[in-house]
């Protein structure tokens, strides 16, 4: 199959570099800064169009990774009842169709940022016209980059932008403190750092590979007056489970805020 990705920044271009292996992948690019900062290696896996135009001409399926601001000017190029699927962060499905040439399948997109490292995740939906084929088709295209959950309702992207788009920076917080943590008690940086890392990553995989709750893992780690426990003590103390709540509200209620203002903008055109 012939994908299209218009917009190769970060993450169009993870994608691009990264589902170049399974699919036939046109790129096209409108920033001649951007393109300047292409790897080599991309440019010989990938067909750079001259054009949108160009690109619309060769690709059967158009994934949008552009700016938000950009994606009305692109789908309105598009003529014809084909796939297209957007990544762009606060663009709804109501905003892609209406500025659509021509009503079609459209499929609204939340990857995060370890999409990098083919290690994403990704919620995506879709508007009334897409058939199984073409969800299934994200299924796959999303999976390959990570993995991929299907939303009945477009409103859930909200939470996600939330928890798996925001979160990945609530984690990089964490573990900045944890490492600052270790500096404080006589680690080195390179050695708090390894250690911090490493107990992230290792705890995650755990809670991946055990598919439980992680409120029992912590019951299997913590011994009645242990270290563990009054660490746990006074993380509650301080607010932090809170506080990591309150971020994640907070992030769905900016995710709430840009999309009511988008559609403000819209109305007002």
């Amino acid at each position: 199959m012939k994908l299209g990705i218009v917009g190769l920044g970060k993450m169009g271009s993870a994608m691009a570099q990264a589902l170049a292996s399974r699919y036939e992948i046109i790129g096209y690019e409108k920033s001649e800064a951007v393109r300047k900062k292409l790897r080599p290696a991309l440019a010989k896996k990938i067909q750079l169009a001259e054009s949108l135009e160009n690109l619309l001409e060769l690709a059967e399926t158009v994934v949008v990774a552009t700016k938000p601001q950009q994606v009305k000017e692109v789908v309105a190029n598009i003529r014809d009842h084909r796939l297209v699927i957007s990544i762009a962060a606060g663009v709804s499905l109501r905003v892609i169709d209406s500025a659509r040439s021509a009503a079609g399948p459209t499929i609204r997109a939340m990857p995060n940022l370890p999409l990098l490292i083919r290690r994403g995740i990704t919620a995506y939906t879709g508007n009334r016209f897409c058939t199984h084929e073409e969800l299934a088709l994200a299924q796959e295209i999303f999976s390959y980059l990570g993995g991929a959950i299907y939303l009945e309702q477009e409103k859930m992207l909200h939470a996600v932008t939330a928890l798996s788009g925001s979160g990945p920076a609530f984690v990089f917080l964490f573990l900045q403190n944890l490492e600052d943590a270790g500096v404080l008690l006589g680690l080195s940086r390179a050695e708090s750092r390894r250690l911090a890392i490493a107990t992230v990553l290792g705890a995650t995989e755990l809670v991946r590979q055990e598919d439980c709750a992680p409120q029992q893992l912590i019951h299997d780690v913590v011994s009645p007056g242990g270290t563990t426990a009054l660490g746990l003590r006074a993380l509650h103390k301080n607010g932090f489970p809170f506080a990591v709540q309150e971020a994640v509200i907070a992030a769905a209620r900016r995710s709430v805020e840009l999309a009511q203002e988008a559609r403000a903008q819209q109305n007002s055109e």
